[in-house]
């Protein structure tokens, strides 16, 4: 792993810098989501603000529209059919055919932009996610299994971002035809109109006691998902690994395993959701019947037009399909509050060390008091030291002593147990760690440069000349040069090579600090030592940092040694 901090940074906030959300939409957000989960995604949905008002508009007309044509047909029954009259049937025939056109026009015109919307606000969720998760600390990364978290990447935000929609526009279009037709419901007869509003409580009542199993099964599948992911893409990552130690038969039995667990957990959530589903559906239909008998009866009798019975169960289903979909909205939430408690851990601001690296006029580290972690291990006894600005400083001790921790604390990536480090102002810091980092890329993206690098007059003679210090340059040039594609996790590259090329990313930046944490021992002692006297000649200015277990000769001259065994300097 390797990079470069600069400190003093200010840490990422969602929806910093952006403009302030409505009062109204925010309260709105509040009682969806949550104030947590708000505030980082109402930022998210601001910049598509306009869109989403037309589309407002759009559903509203629509469910203003949908409302009209149970009553024309009550019109072309009564006034049409049953007083026969061709005249008349003919003109509301042509308006309800006229009103059935306007209204696929304006559903296929919103499931358009809907949709536009829809997949631009689900990449910059992830965006935003993605960018949160590139800034949590190595000890938080550590604490979670990388295809877990794909899983929030790729699973909770797409519920979230289904949900939000759902609710948003939805739950307005549901509302308009609930409202409108519960309306039309108490004018065509109230008093079936009253029966027929007992629905809404009946419902209710059963999802409210449906909602916390709800809440828990969809959480038991979200985990069980994040497990077998994880355990999946560990199992891919290290198939070569496996293959050699004999462990692909447990590896495969592993993820047979935790898929079986996920299964059982889906089938049981789908399961329960046709339950949920099933029952208000019931309830509906009891209703619906009731309504049908006692309306049947009442034209049997002659005190109530027959089109005012089919106007009526055509009102009917306009109101209990959107009373559906918001009591429907309102259970989902219980699964989206799964999803939003496991994409909050991810969007949860970076919290500052509290003894981070401090800015000191002077050039240099100084290192004050500091006491340093070491896992179940007993911390390291505090360390004082200063490190002038152009040194070279060996760090040696035996596995365990504290080096990766000790680099880590100065680079600003962990929190000391307590003391400090005073770093030179506006000193940039590069890191190169013990286990290299590459990507499924050429080698040109593998270097991580700037558009502006590549701009510059003689940039590719500049990474060639480097290339050829750090003995890469035959191997790339025997292969499609700087564009040569390089396997996930560097398997095409031997682990030298993967060391080199992370240095080579580090050699091409600016720089004050040089941190090698065992960054050279796959390579040999030969190129370690054209390497180092490369570093010694062209960045003489720098603060240089080295651990090295093995080849100590291979690393030149040191100005100062720490001695983790003996930490007196």
């Amino acid at each position: 792993m390797s990079g470069a901090t600069s400190h003093g940074s200010a840490a990422f906030e969602g929806g910093s810098g952006a403009a302030p959300v409505r009062p109204g939409l925010a309260g709105l957000a509040t009682a969806l989501f949550g104030p947590g989960a708000a505030g980082w995604l109402l930022p998210l949905l601001r910049p598509y603000h306009r869109r989403l008002a037309l589309l407002f508009a759009l559903s509203f007309a629509a469910a203003a529209l949908a409302l009209l044509p149970p009553y024309v047909s009550k019109l072309v029954i009564d006034e049409g059919l049953v007083a026969r009259d061709a005249a008349a049937l003919i003109r509301w025939a042509a308006v309800l055919f006229a009103l059935g056109l306007a209204a696929a026009g304006m559903a296929a015109l919103s499931n358009i932009l809907h949709m536009r919307a829809s997949v631009r606000m689900l990449a910059a969720l992830r965006q935003s996610l993605l960018e949160r998760l590139m800034q949590k600390p190595p000890a938080w990364l550590a604490r979670h299994r990388a295809g877990e978290l794909l899983t929030r990447l790729d699973g909770d935000s797409g519920e979230v971002q289904k949900f939000a929609f759902n609710a948003l526009l939805g739950g307005t279009s549901a509302l308009v035809r609930l409202l409108g037709g519960s309306a039309m419901l108490m004018v065509l007869n109230w008093k079936l109109g009253l029966l027929t509003a007992l629905l809404a409580p009946a419902e209710l009542l059963f999802l409210i006691w449906a909602r916390p199993r709800t809440e828990r099964l969809a959480r038991a599948a979200r985990d069980a998902q994040g497990r077998y992911t994880a355990g999946l893409a560990e199992s891919l990552a290290g198939a070569a690994a496996l293959q050699t130690a004999g462990g692909t038969t447990w590896a495969e039995a592993r993820n047979f395993s935790e898929h079986g667990r996920l299964n059982h957990r889906l089938v049981t959530q789908y399961q329960w959701g046709e339950l949920t589903r099933s029952v208000p559906m019931v309830i509906a239909a009891l209703v619906r019947a009731g309504i049908f008998l006692a309306g049947g009866l009442m034209v049997i009798q002659g005190s109530w037009p027959l089109g005012s019975l089919i106007a009526f169960l055509a009102y009917m289903g306009l109101m209990i399909g959107p009373m559906q979909s918001l009591l429907g909205l309102w259970h989902a939430q219980a699964r989206v509050r799964v999803a939003l408690a496991r994409l909050d851990a991810v969007m949860a601001p970076v919290p500052a060390l509290t003894a981070a690296p401090e800015r000191a006029q002077a050039a240099g580290i100084t290192l004050q008091d500091l006491v340093i972690g070491r896992g179940k291990q007993p911390p390291l006894k505090p360390l004082s030291l200063h490190i002038p600005p152009a040194c070279k400083l060996a760090i040696t001790g035996p596995s365990g002593a504290g080096k990766t921790s000790l680099l880590s604390v100065i680079a600003g990536q962990a929190q000391p147990v307590s003391g400090r480090v005073r770093i030179g102002a506006e000193q940039r810091i590069a890191f190169a760690g013990q286990r290299p980092f590459t990507v499924a890329a050429s080698l040109r993206d593998n270097l991580f440069l700037e558009a502006e690098f590549w701009a510059r007059p003689g940039a590719e003679a500049e990474v060639w000349h480097l290339l050829e210090v750090l003995g890469l340059a035959a191997r790339f040039r025997a292969a499609e040069g700087l564009e040569t594609v390089l396997g996930e996790g560097g398997i095409s590259l031997s682990g030298g090579e993967r060391q080199r090329l992370c240095l080579a990313r580090l050699l091409l930046r600016p720089f004050d600090v040089l941190i090698l944490d065992e960054a050279l021992s796959e390579v040999d002692r030969e190129t370690t030592a054209r390497i180092i006297v490369h570093i010694d000649t062209h960045f003489p200015q720098t603060v240089r940092i080295i651990t090295a277990h093995g080849q100590a000769d291979a690393y030149g001259r040191f100005g100062m040694t720490l001695d983790l065994a003996d930490p007196a300097p």
